[in-house]
């Protein structure tokens, strides 16, 4: 029993995923918080002891978080202390571990970390605006180191979410297989469906009626029957990270099947030539013949010696200017091309003094928006704080006070993001800028390497070139290029032009 001298505290323990629930993390964090409480004479009531199992800090709507903030605003309650282990277990977003102290200071709750230097005094309160800030830190090299660590398994071939439907895993970090279950079943819808006469409900249908369920024992549906078909893991295609990688991990369809039970597929099959983004070929889709204006194509065939040699060359054998050229030089030439069209140092100087004049101005219009919007934030803070005035007199419920307190938490944080995307002031457009000319200037050296890369070399060529580009026997002629490209066109003819490439061409100054 506590008596009337003796402070009062919470404790607040938490993990953030399934594995360390089963460790000893939990029950280490609240013996060593127990035993922190003990020694500075802080009364811990069995009932005022939370544990957070799975969730993470990122965000404040934590459940049990949510409880003890509501324990900790109640004057009923007189909470002194808010013990952690560590104030990475509070919150991991400096902004939330700011706005959810201030709080608690204000009834009367000060925070206290069982393995950091924390308290109400001016050094205390320093070191702990330092390691919450270290805290977010930690959690964003975190979340990269995660995020790279993924992608590389990518690119190595490994699927590294949860099994698809039909896949399973026989140990944690081993690549998917077949589960020799489920998976039959997925062949067979592909099987049927390239046949043509089913329908989502029909096919569903038909592998119920032999015996197909679900690990959880549900029958198949027409949104699941589409899910499935149209699914690419299932030829061997991972999506992720914003790319697709090939699996090392044995597919249940080839991707020919695949693709023909793709909407459209045989559409797109008469209309679009076979191979048109082979990558040993990057040009074909590009260029055309300036005499018959047919597009060149590309082939590889293979001598006496069984070596293979590949050529660009006309469709059309009966035009004057048809001939073949070897891709190596036919390549080389293109690069020559780049070069050649790229503006000259003192035009792209001068078009970057005009955008820096044009994004000071745009500063000064910026600035007075993110000004309005955080006085709306302080406006929603204001309701915030009448939420808890309401909340202390008994007018709202437990789940009345969360609901309405979250619903306002949310609008602030969509407000700031709104700040954030307007923060210009903090971006550094003389730096932008150099790396898009960096392009323009390495435009042959980027291409070169990217070649390969049909995903990459298309839209890289749709960039520069905004038609087809001639091909006159022996070099490319001109064509219709990217605003960014007729600088000296431009500025020759009228300087003020400068400023409208800036609305034709936004897409150029994209750098990342």
């Amino acid at each position: 029993m506590n008596s009337s001298t003796q402070k009062t505290g919470v404790i607040y323990c938490r993990v953030s995923s399934a594995e360390q629930i089963d460790g000893t993390s939990l029950e280490s964090q609240e013996r060593l918080c127990k035993e922190y409480a003990l020694k500075n004479n802080i009364f811990v009531d069995k009932e005022h002891i939370f544990i957070e199992k799975g969730e993470s800090a990122k965000t404040a709507n934590r459940t049990q978080f949510q409880k003890v903030l509501a324990i900790c605003c109640s004057k009923k309650s007189k909470i002194d202390y808010f013990i952690v282990y560590k104030i990475d277990r509070f919150a991991r977003n400096q902004n939330d571990h700011a706005i959810t102290t201030t709080m608690l200071k204000k009834y009367g709750t000060s925070l206290r970390s069982v393995t950091e230097p924390i308290n109400d005094t001016t050094t205390g309160k320093m070191m702990e605006g330092i390691i919450s800030v270290f805290a977010e830190f930690d959690n964003n090299v975190r979340t990269e180191r995660s995020r790279n660590g993924m992608t590389e398994r990518l690119k190595q071939g490994v699927w590294v979410w949860q099994c698809s439907l039909g896949y399973e895993r026989l140990h944690q970090k081993d690549n998917i297989t077949p589960d020799g279950i489920i998976s039959p079943f997925i062949t067979m819808c592909f099987e049927e469906w390239v046949k043509g006469k089913y329908t989502f409900q029909s096919l569903a249908d038909h592998i119920n009626a032999k015996g197909f369920k679900t690990k959880q024992g549900n029958k198949a549906t027409p949104q699941l029957i589409e899910k499935i078909l149209r699914n690419k893991i299932y030829c061997g295609v991972m999506k992720g990270m914003g790319f697709e990688y090939e699996g090392k991990y044995p597919p249940l369809v080839s991707k020919q099947l695949f693709n023909e039970c793709q909407p459209g597929y045989k559409t797109e099959s008469r209309r679009r030539p076979q191979n048109a983004k082979n990558p040993l070929f990057p040009l074909r889709s590009l260029v055309l013949c300036s005499h018959c204006l047919a597009p060149l194509t590309g082939s590889t065939s293979t001598g006496n010696k069984k070596r293979k040699y590949s050529y660009y060359h006309h469709h059309k054998q009966t035009c004057p200017k048809a001939k073949s050229i070897t891709k190596k030089d036919f390549e080389n030439l293109f690069v020559e091309h780049l070069d050649k069209i790229v503006p000259k140092e003192e035009y792209l100087q001068l078009f970057k003094a005009v955008i820096m004049d044009i994004w000071k101005s745009n500063y000064i219009a910026f600035n007075g928006e993110n000004e309005k919007i955080r006085q709306e934030v302080k406006e929603i803070e204001k309701r915030i704080e009448n939420i808890f005035s309401c909340f202390e007199r008994g007018i709202y419920s437990d789940s009345e006070f969360i609901e309405r307190k979250n619903k306002l938490k949310k609008e602030i944080s969509e407000k700031e993001s709104h700040i954030h995307d307007n923060r210009i002031e903090e971006f550094d457009m003389d730096e932008a800028l150099e790396y898009c000319f960096n392009f323009i200037r390495n435009a042959s050296s980027i291409w070169v390497q990217i070649k390969d890369k049909p995903e990459l070399v298309n839209s890289f060529q749709k960039l520069i070139f905004k038609e087809k580009i001639p091909f006159e026997g022996d070099k490319f002629g001109n064509s219709k290029l990217a605003s960014i490209y007729k600088l000296e066109e431009e500025f020759d003819e009228d300087k003020s032009s400068l400023v409208s490439l800036l609305v034709i061409e936004p897409r150029m100054f994209v750098t990342g």
